[in-house]
Protein backbone atom coordinates (compact mmCIF):
# COMPACT_ATOMS: atom_id res chain seq x y z
CA UNK A 1 0.00 0.00 0.00
CA UNK A 2 2.93 2.17 1.06
CA UNK A 3 3.96 2.10 -2.99
CA UNK A 4 0.89 2.91 -3.77
CA UNK A 5 0.46 6.07 -1.75
CA UNK A 6 4.14 6.75 -3.50
CA UNK A 7 3.67 6.13 -6.87
CA UNK A 8 0.20 8.35 -6.99
CA UNK A 9 1.72 10.82 -4.96
CA UNK A 10 4.68 11.79 -7.39
CA UNK A 11 3.70 14.32 -10.44
CA UNK A 12 3.87 13.46 -14.22
CA UNK A 13 7.87 13.86 -13.33
CA UNK A 14 10.00 12.45 -17.20
CA UNK A 15 6.93 13.98 -18.83
CA UNK A 16 7.81 17.51 -17.08
CA UNK A 17 11.36 16.62 -17.71
CA UNK A 18 11.22 15.65 -21.18
CA UNK A 19 8.85 18.57 -22.21
CA UNK A 20 11.44 20.75 -20.30
CA UNK A 21 14.23 19.14 -22.43
CA UNK A 22 12.29 18.38 -25.41
CA UNK A 23 14.87 20.91 -27.99
CA UNK A 24 18.00 19.42 -26.10
CA UNK A 25 17.31 15.79 -26.62
CA UNK A 26 16.16 16.15 -30.13
CA UNK A 27 19.21 18.31 -30.84
CA UNK A 28 21.77 15.90 -29.65
CA UNK A 29 20.03 12.74 -31.51
CA UNK A 30 20.34 14.88 -34.53
CA UNK A 31 23.93 15.86 -33.89
CA UNK A 32 24.33 11.89 -33.62
CA UNK A 33 22.62 11.07 -36.93
CA UNK A 34 24.52 13.68 -38.73
CA UNK A 35 27.65 11.78 -37.29
CA UNK A 36 26.65 8.44 -38.49
CA UNK A 37 28.29 7.13 -40.93
CA UNK A 38 26.62 4.33 -41.74
CA UNK A 39 23.25 5.86 -42.89
CA UNK A 40 21.81 8.43 -45.61
CA UNK A 41 18.66 9.63 -43.75
CA UNK A 42 19.92 13.56 -42.81
CA UNK A 43 20.93 13.92 -46.41
CA UNK A 44 17.72 11.94 -47.49
CA UNK A 45 15.55 13.97 -45.63
CA UNK A 46 14.68 17.52 -44.45
CA UNK A 47 15.41 18.45 -41.09
CA UNK A 48 11.64 18.59 -40.40
CA UNK A 49 10.93 14.97 -42.21
CA UNK A 50 13.80 13.50 -39.62
CA UNK A 51 12.60 15.23 -36.39
CA UNK A 52 8.67 14.81 -37.21
CA UNK A 53 8.05 12.02 -35.18
CA UNK A 54 10.05 12.45 -32.18
CA UNK A 55 7.97 15.33 -30.00
CA UNK A 56 5.21 12.78 -29.88
CA UNK A 57 7.55 9.17 -29.17
CA UNK A 58 9.22 11.21 -26.24
CA UNK A 59 6.02 12.00 -24.95
CA UNK A 60 4.81 8.38 -25.01
CA UNK A 61 8.00 7.22 -23.75
CA UNK A 62 7.53 9.92 -20.74
CA UNK A 63 4.58 8.68 -20.06
CA UNK A 64 5.25 5.03 -19.87
CA UNK A 65 8.05 6.06 -17.27
CA UNK A 66 5.94 8.14 -15.53
CA UNK A 67 2.78 5.14 -15.30
CA UNK A 68 5.47 2.68 -14.85
CA UNK A 69 4.44 1.20 -17.51
CA UNK A 70 4.48 -3.07 -18.09
CA UNK A 71 5.50 -4.81 -20.90
CA UNK A 72 1.87 -5.48 -22.64
CA UNK A 73 1.66 -1.39 -21.97
CA UNK A 74 5.32 -0.64 -23.64
CA UNK A 75 3.91 -3.19 -26.16
CA UNK A 76 0.69 -1.63 -27.04
CA UNK A 77 2.08 2.24 -27.16
CA UNK A 78 5.06 0.49 -29.26
CA UNK A 79 2.30 -0.55 -31.90
CA UNK A 80 0.59 2.99 -31.81
CA UNK A 81 3.74 4.13 -33.07
CA UNK A 82 4.26 2.46 -36.12
CA UNK A 83 3.48 5.14 -37.94
CA UNK A 84 6.80 6.15 -37.63
CA UNK A 85 8.47 3.24 -39.64
CA UNK A 86 5.60 3.23 -41.89
CA UNK A 87 6.22 7.04 -42.90
CA UNK A 88 10.29 6.57 -43.11
CA UNK A 89 9.05 3.45 -45.49
CA UNK A 90 7.19 5.57 -47.44
CA UNK A 91 9.94 8.01 -48.31
CA UNK A 92 12.62 5.17 -49.05
CA UNK A 93 14.95 4.98 -46.33
CA UNK A 94 16.12 1.44 -45.49
CA UNK A 95 15.29 -0.80 -42.50
CA UNK A 96 18.99 -1.09 -41.59
CA UNK A 97 18.62 2.80 -41.31
CA UNK A 98 15.38 2.86 -39.66
CA UNK A 99 17.01 0.66 -37.11
CA UNK A 100 20.00 2.17 -36.46
CA UNK A 101 18.03 5.72 -36.54
CA UNK A 102 16.28 4.44 -33.12
CA UNK A 103 19.54 2.68 -31.94
CA UNK A 104 20.79 6.17 -31.82
CA UNK A 105 17.54 7.56 -29.93
CA UNK A 106 18.27 4.85 -27.45
CA UNK A 107 21.50 6.03 -26.32
CA UNK A 108 20.87 9.51 -27.13
CA UNK A 109 17.89 9.05 -24.06
CA UNK A 110 19.86 6.54 -21.87
CA UNK A 111 22.42 9.64 -21.86
CA UNK A 112 19.51 12.07 -21.02
CA UNK A 113 18.09 9.36 -18.07
CA UNK A 114 21.29 9.09 -16.53
CA UNK A 115 22.27 13.05 -16.61
CA UNK A 116 19.16 13.95 -15.89
CA UNK A 117 16.47 11.36 -14.63
CA UNK A 118 17.81 11.76 -10.97
CA UNK A 119 15.60 14.48 -10.68
CA UNK A 120 12.76 12.51 -12.31
CA UNK A 121 13.17 9.76 -10.00
CA UNK A 122 13.94 11.65 -6.63
CA UNK A 123 17.10 9.91 -6.31
CA UNK A 124 16.35 6.87 -6.30
CA UNK A 125 18.55 4.25 -8.58
CA UNK A 126 16.58 1.62 -8.70
CA UNK A 127 13.18 3.57 -10.09
CA UNK A 128 16.12 5.13 -12.55
CA UNK A 129 17.13 1.92 -13.14
CA UNK A 130 13.65 0.53 -14.11
CA UNK A 131 13.11 3.58 -16.27
CA UNK A 132 16.34 2.71 -18.36
CA UNK A 133 14.71 -0.32 -18.81
CA UNK A 134 11.27 0.42 -19.73
CA UNK A 135 13.34 3.30 -21.53
CA UNK A 136 15.46 0.81 -23.88
CA UNK A 137 11.70 -1.87 -23.58
CA UNK A 138 10.53 0.93 -25.92
CA UNK A 139 12.68 1.14 -28.50
CA UNK A 140 13.18 -2.20 -28.33
CA UNK A 141 9.26 -2.27 -29.43
CA UNK A 142 9.93 0.52 -32.01
CA UNK A 143 12.69 -1.07 -34.18
CA UNK A 144 10.59 -5.11 -33.84
CA UNK A 145 7.54 -3.06 -35.20
CA UNK A 146 9.90 -1.31 -38.22
CA UNK A 147 10.52 -4.86 -39.00
CA UNK A 148 6.89 -6.16 -39.11
CA UNK A 149 6.34 -2.65 -41.42
CA UNK A 150 8.64 -3.00 -43.60
CA UNK A 151 8.45 -6.94 -43.95
CA UNK A 152 4.72 -6.27 -44.67
CA UNK A 153 5.44 -3.70 -47.16
CA UNK A 154 7.98 -5.66 -48.88
CA UNK A 155 6.00 -9.26 -48.53
CA UNK A 156 4.36 -9.98 -52.13
CA UNK A 157 1.16 -10.99 -52.64
CA UNK A 158 1.10 -14.91 -51.73
CA UNK A 159 -2.56 -16.95 -52.44
CA UNK A 160 -3.07 -19.02 -49.45
CA UNK A 161 -5.36 -21.88 -48.95
CA UNK A 162 -8.50 -21.57 -47.02
CA UNK A 163 -9.34 -24.46 -44.29
CA UNK A 164 -13.11 -25.22 -43.71
CA UNK A 165 -14.03 -26.70 -40.20
CA UNK A 166 -15.65 -28.42 -40.09
CA UNK A 167 -14.95 -30.80 -42.80
CA UNK A 168 -18.04 -31.61 -44.89
CA UNK A 169 -19.01 -35.07 -43.85
CA UNK A 170 -17.92 -37.96 -46.16
CA UNK A 171 -20.74 -40.44 -47.86
CA UNK A 172 -19.50 -44.29 -48.45
CA UNK A 173 -19.95 -43.07 -51.89
CA UNK A 174 -16.99 -41.01 -51.43
CA UNK A 175 -14.61 -43.40 -51.19
CA UNK A 176 -12.94 -45.49 -54.17
CA UNK A 177 -13.16 -49.58 -53.93
CA UNK A 178 -9.06 -49.22 -54.08
CA UNK A 179 -9.37 -47.18 -50.56
CA UNK A 180 -11.60 -50.21 -49.19
CA UNK A 181 -9.10 -52.97 -50.67
CA UNK A 182 -6.01 -51.35 -49.02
Amino acid sequence: MAAEHYFRAMPETFVALFRQHLDTIVRRWVDEMYRERRTDMPEALSYGQLVDHYPEILDELARLLDSHAVESEIMEVGRRMREHAHVRFQRGVLLDEVARELMLFRRTVNDFLWREGMSATLGDLRELRDALKRADQFVDEMIAQAVVIYAASWRPPVETRTSVWPPPRRRKTDFSESDDAG
